[in-house]
Parts: C-alpha cells; structure tokens; sequence
C-alpha cells in the first residue's frame, strides 16, 4: 500500500484534512495485524524509521512488540495503552507511546484494531535513559507499582512482590485497594486521591496487608503521570516496607512515655496529656476537669522491709487498681517512685470528683497479697482543679503536691483540695529550708536540757538534750516545725553529729568542773538510725569530749526498730557493746508487740506523755501507764515517765513505783551555762511541788 493519506471515514466525524496533517499517527489494522490505511505521521514512525516503504506489513519488530500487547485486550477491556521501544537505522531507539483501540462494532471490511501513535522520545539519549530506568527499577529494592489512569495494575516489578506476596501476573489488571487492612483511616485514602487528581505528588503511610494475612507498613511515594496534553495517563507508587523502623519508633515511643515497670504514661506523657487539657478553648470545656496526686503512704517502709521486689510488685498492683477504677473520664500516670497522678474530666460538680476520690482510697486500703505477705497500704492525695486554680500546667501540679502535703498532715489516706493559703504555707516552709542549711555553720542553734528526777528524794539523775533553733529574725523557732524539714532534706545528718558532739562535751564538762556524773541523753532520728557512718560518729564523738560510753544515753523510738527489725537490733547491740545505755522514747506509741520488746538490747522504756494526761481522771490513761511499769519491772527494763505537769501525776506515778520523772513540773528545758549553775548549787528538786506552784502562778 503506497498511498499514506488517509481516505477511510466510515463512521467518522473527524476531519480527514485534521487526521492527516495531525502529530499524532493514526493506524488502522486487521485481524492478520497487516495495515489497511495509515496517516503520514504514522507511517513516519513505523516504516520511514527503517526507509521502508509504507505497506500493508507492518515492519517485524513492531509487529513483535505489537503483538506482545495485545493480551491486554479482553472482551471486557477494549483500550490499553503502552510504550514500545523501537530501533532506528542509525543505532538510535524510537519510543512510541501507542493507544490501542479495539472497535466493539465489527463488520467486513472495518478495521480490528484502532492505534494512535505518538512519538514518546525527543531523541534516542531518552529512550537509553528508560532502558537503563528500567533495569534500575527491575534491581531496586522498592517496590514499584505501574497503573493506568483508571487506577489498574499494568507493572510490579520483583521487590512488590518479595513484599507482599503476590506476583504481578496475580494482580494485574487488578485495583491496588486488595492491599488495604482495613486499619487505614477512610480519610487518608481521600486525601491521597483528591491530591493526585490535583496533579500533585503525595506521600505516606499506609497500614498494608500481605498476601499471607500479615500486616505492614508501607512509606508511598506516589505521583500522577501526564501526557504532553497534561492528561493523566498512569500512577507510578514506590514504596518501603518501614515495619522495623515503625516498629523501633514505637518501642521508642513508649520508652520516652511510659513507665517500664507499671505501663503507666510517665512524667513526660503526663506533662504532654495535661498541656492538651489546657490547650482545650472554655467555650467546648464542658464539667470540671481535675488532676489528682497520689503518694504511698510508708512506701519506703515495704521497700525496706520486703525489699525492691516486693516495692515494685506493690506498684504493679496500685497501677492495676487505679485502671480498674478509673476506666471512664480517666488518665492515669506513674511520676516516679510512688507518686501517680490522675486526671480526671467532665465532672458535673465537685461533689462528683470526691464520690470518686473516695472510691480510690477505698480500693486502695484494701490488703495487698505479695508472696505470703499480706500488706496494707494507704495514700494521700492532693487535688487541683484544671482551668480554675491555674491554667499553667507546673502551677497545678505544684498546687497538687501542696495539697497533698497537706493530706500528709491530716493523718495520711485522705484528701486535700487545693486552697491559695497552701502556698503561702509552701513559702514558709522552703524558707525553714533554706536558712536551716546556714543556722548551723552560723551557731544558730543550741541545746537546752531537761534534767530526770528520782522522785524519792529530788536527785537529779540524768538530763535530756534537746535542740533550739533562734532564728536571726523569726526568733525562736519550734522544733516541730524545723526538725521534720531536716530529717526530710537530710540536713538531720550534719546536725545530729553536731548534737551528739556538744551534748557529750557538756556533760564531760559537769563532771571536770567536780559536779557528780549523770546520764547525757540523746534523741536519734530515724535517718541518723539508718546512717551508715552512725557508729563511726558515736565513736567519734565520745573520743573528742572524752565521756566515759556509761555516761551517754541514746533514744530511739518503736517505729524506727519495727521498720527492718533484724537490722536495727544488729546496730543496736554494736551500740550496746559500747557501754551506752538505750532507751525506747514515746513507748506505747508505736506497734511493737512484747516478742519484739524481748529482743531489743534496751536499758528502759520512756512512758509518752499523752498517758500521763488527765490523770487521774482519765481511767484508760491510767490503766495503760501501770500496765506498761509493771511490764517493764517484769522484763527487768528501767522506766522514765515524760511530761509530767501536776502533783496528782506523781502521787500516781510513785503509787505504782515509777519514780524516775520529767516535766515542766520539775524544770522547764534550760540552757547549758543556767542547768550548770543551778546544778552546781543544788543535785536536788525538794520538795518537787514547790516547783508546781511556782509553775501554776
């Protein structure tokens, strides 16, 4: 066939003139692929390439070609589109983007098949750089996925299929959607299609699913695909399988927020979740939003008596008790040690907010089994109220901290809502803090001492140290309000060897100034107890002021043996192999029972003072001090009754033969240089009840 225009027009409303003088090459074919009519710029393409005259046979290696894709057609598909690369007679390749049309009206002497060509190639360097492209995408390590604009499957190359599962002859023609889990929100896949419609590339992850079943995720890369028209003609999509980076993102995630041993959000998910409550506009605030702290009430005590384990299973179980509780309106965080926090969100009124405080302290007294130990634990708790005290969210977590100091206070396992005052309060107490590191560098504080009477005859038989602290400008300051910050911060430490040193030098001073020789007595805190270096400082202490050991008594209350008894009875007979004597104070206040009593190396029990009041109109009072002096003469134990104030108190006391006494009764804490005068002048108190009416008047 010589002639190369374009005379057939069955059918057609298209321009002959058009079609012959268009850059776009128009073919006709039949069923035996031979040409029935051809548009110059298509015989350009096909034949002129190879200086071939324009024929009814088409050239071999585009007939090959050709042929090859053929297989895309289906009664059901009657387009395809494709490239093919052809050679040229100077060594160069042509690539032809051809369209394939097969007419669904089929009569004699219409043609079979309908093909647009289009030259693909602006030079041969192009189509070398697609061969290269394609060996490179065949040997990547991504996955690439080929549609059409239709969004079926027309390539995979190997790497899809090592990834999901399935090889391209499995899915092609097919939708890519087979690979969905179902685990991808619905607005993701909207927001990836609206954005290649818009001819823009989009970039992802997608939560696929393998041929076996299996999970991953994808990170996609995919971009439209456009003609010289600038008319989409294919999706193109790379993609990697990030399972193991998500995967280490997560594990990650979870390191830097949440707790390793409870699963808890931690102190920096806690800080992030609290933030997003606050960043919440009022005007879609709806209720009351609370954040609670909650501290273990004597943690350290199951810590040290049970050991870390046994701490950490008692955690774990807080931890589960709090999400059993708290499933609804709730996010509950481990800060740290035995603090957690709570937030709670959408109470109607405050009245609400303590029905369920109530409910988690009730929960959480109930005992705890771990290993054969039953125990009981409490909390005390602080609450704030999110928007209302503060809208910052280091302000609430402060206001709930002074809170829950305050719960401590009360008695511990309860709450405390948080009151402006508090801080002023706080204020107060990190000034204690702060001056009380420089009073004793700055010879602030001072002991005074209360002598212990015989009340047979008055003889002063011991005195008990106790410590002063004279603010340089708050004055005298009381220990109730000073040591408990000391034994807190650990300044208990340097202070109480400072205590054991001067109170061991002064009574070595009464008896170098020829005075008899009586007892020193000294209260030990419970951190001084659990101080390592304790013997090393008692040594110490008795070598600089050269006291004999007989000379010095040390105090040591119940709850500080009970708390790891085996080890305290250990340093409490190191203490007694030295010489010193030892005495429980505020016996009967603590819960030792009469087995632990039989074990402790004690010389004596210190009757509290809270027995001796009201008697004798107190009958309970009453019954409970002699049964503790006729149990201390029956274990062989000498016994000092504290805080005695009236003569009936005595007559009492010396009833039922306890005659070792101290109170305000008999002397009031004096200073050193006013103790050691009165007692250079006098060993005695007679008669004991003349100091009584000099103290009523």
């Amino acid at each position: 066939m010589s002639n190369t225009q374009f005379p057939y027009n069955r059918e057609s409303s298209i321009p002959l003139e058009w079609l012959n003088k268009s850059s776009v090459g128009v073919l006709l074919l039949d069923r035996e692929l031979k040409c029935i009519e051809s548009t110059p710029y298509a015989s350009e393409l096909i034949w002129t390439r190879l200086t071939l005259n324009t024929t009814e046979q088409l050239p071999e290696d585009f007939k090959l070609e050709l042929s090859k894709q053929l297989n895309n057609l289906s009664p059901q598909r009657n387009e395809y589109s494709t490239y093919l690369l052809l050679p040229t007679l100077d060594d160069k390749e042509l690539l032809l983007k051809v369209e394939i049309n097969r007419p669904n009206t089929q009569h004699e002497g219409s043609p079979y098949l309908f093909l647009t060509i289009r030259n693909a190639s602006k030079n041969a360097h192009l189509a070398k750089e697609l061969k290269v492209f394609r060996n490179a995408v065949e040997n990547t390590g991504s996955a690439v996925l080929i549609t059409d604009n239709r969004g079926d499957i027309e390539y995979a190359n190997q790497s899809f299929s090592d990834i999901t599962g399935y090889s391209f002859n499995e899915i092609k023609g097919k939708k890519p959607s087979f690979l969905g889990s179902g685990e991808t929100p619905k607005s993701t896949y909207q927001h990836l299609w609206s954005t290649l419609f818009d001819h823009q590339k989009w970039s992802g992850t997608l939560l696929n699913k393998r041929k076996n079943g299996t999970v991953y995720w994808s990170l996609q890369n995919i971009s439209p695909i456009p003609d010289e028209l600038g008319n989409i003609t294919n999706f193109v999509s790379v993609s990697e399988d990030i399972s193991q980076i998500k995967e280490h993102d997560q594990q990650m995630e979870k390191m830097a927020y949440f707790d390793p041993l409870t699963d808890l959000g931690n102190r920096r998910n806690f800080k992030r979740t609290l933030q997003q409550y606050l960043d919440v506009p009022e005007e879609k605030q709806t209720g009351l939003n609370a954040l609670l702290l909650l501290d273990l009430d004597h943690f350290k005590q199951i810590n040290d008596t049970m050991g870390h384990e046994a701490g950490d299973a008692l955690l774990n179980t807080i931890a589960n008790r709090l999400n059993f509780c708290l499933q609804n309106k709730t996010a509950v965080f481990r800060l740290g040690g035995d603090e957690f926090t709570i937030i709670l969100q959408n109470f109607e009124k405050r009245e609400l907010i303590v029905d369920r405080v109530n409910e988690i302290l009730n929960l959480l007294a109930q005992p705890i089994q771990i290993g054969v130990h039953e125990v009981m634990i409490t909390v005390s708790i602080g609450i704030t109220l999110i928007g209302v005290d503060s809208h910052d969210a280091s302000d609430l977590l402060r206001n709930a901290d002074l809170a829950m100091y305050y719960s401590k206070k009360a008695g511990r396992n309860t709450f405390s809502f948080y009151k402006k005052h508090m801080g002023d309060v706080a204020k107060r107490t990190l000034s204690i803090e702060h001056d009380l590191r420089n009073a004793l560098s700055n010879k602030q504080l001072r002991l005074n001492y209360q002598p212990q009477i015989d009340a047979h005859d008055g003889r002063i038989t011991a005195i008990e140290a106790l410590l002063r602290w004279n603010h340089p400008i708050d004055g005298e300051i009381s220990p109730v309000d000073f040591i408990p910050h000391a034994e807190e911060t650990g300044l208990i430490i340097p202070i109480g060897r400072w205590v054991l040193l001067k109170a061991c030098k002064d009574a070595q001073q009464l008896q170098l100034s020829g005075l008899p020789a009586i007892k020193v007595c000294i209260n030990l805190s419970a951190r001084q107890f659990d101080d390592p270096t304790l013997i090393e400082h008692i040594k110490d202490a008795l070598d600089q002021s050269g006291l004999d050991a007989k000379w010095l008594e040390l105090e040591i209350t119940e709850s500080m043996l009970m708390r790891d008894f085996k080890r305290a009875i250990d340093t409490l007979n190191r203490i007694k192999e030295m010489g010193i004597s030892l005495a429980i104070d505020d016996f009967g206040t603590g819960y030792s029972s009469l087995s632990h009593l039989k074990k402790m190396p004690v010389d004596l029990l210190k009757i509290d003072r809270s027995f001796l009041h009201d008697i004798p109109q107190d009958n309970d009072n009453m019954a409970i001090t002699s049964t503790i002096i006729a149990m201390t003469k029956q274990l062989g134990l000498g016994v000092v009754a504290e805080g005695v104030e009236t003569q009936d108190q005595i007559l009492f006391l010396q009833k039922n033969n306890c005659v070792t006494m101290q109170g305000f009764l008999i002397s009031r804490p004096v200073s050193f240089e006013q103790f050691s005068k009165e007692y250079g002048s006098n060993q005695y108190f007679q008669p004991c009840f003349l100091k009584q009416r000099e103290y009523v008047n």
